[in-house]
């Protein structure tokens, strides 16, 4: 039996684009602080599967590699209408340190925080995005969200 052996990249997987950013805890100089950005176009539904993938596999390498104590996804600059997959990059540092908590928050924008009030709350909800208190539309409510968790934390 021959095998050939087909060359892939996660950059196929998706045409999103994102950026890490670390940042200093201001209560504790020892802590991180990341904010993860995803920039694009999200598929819409089942399309989006593949950009779901592409941030989740993202997301938990930049978690492995830089172990911040918290973390900040920014969906500010995506657009995202609908597709179910995107959640689970929401949950991507739940067992970050195994029984510790891990702060994590979200930044939404214009273009994808209706897709994201959806996701989070159903189709027919009159909630909006903003009743889950993770979720912002700026950076800065969201880091100090984060610095107010690692405080409740004791982290």
């Amino acid at each position: 039996m021959n095998h050939i052996l087909e060359k892939v990249s996660l950059h196929e997987l998706s045409r999103l684009e994102h950026n890490i950013y670390l940042t200093k805890s201001t209560m504790r100089q020892y802590n991180d602080i990341m904010a993860l950005q995803f920039k694009g176009n999200y598929g819409y539904g089942s399309k989006g599967n593949c950009d779901a993938a592409y941030m989740k596999a993202v997301a938990t390498a930049a978690l492995s590699v830089w172990e911040p104590t918290a973390l900040i996804i920014d969906l500010s600059e995506l657009t995202y209408e609908w597709g179910d997959r995107l959640e689970e990059i929401f949950y991507v540092g739940t067992h970050q340190y195994d029984d510790t908590p891990f702060p994590t928050a979200l930044v939404v924008g214009p273009d994808c925080e209706e897709g994201i009030r959806t996701l989070l709350w159903g189709v027919h909800s009159a909630k909006s995005v903003h009743e889950a208190d993770w979720v912002y539309t700026d950076m800065q409510s969201a880091l100090e969200y984060a610095e107010r968790k690692m405080g409740e934390y004791d982290l």
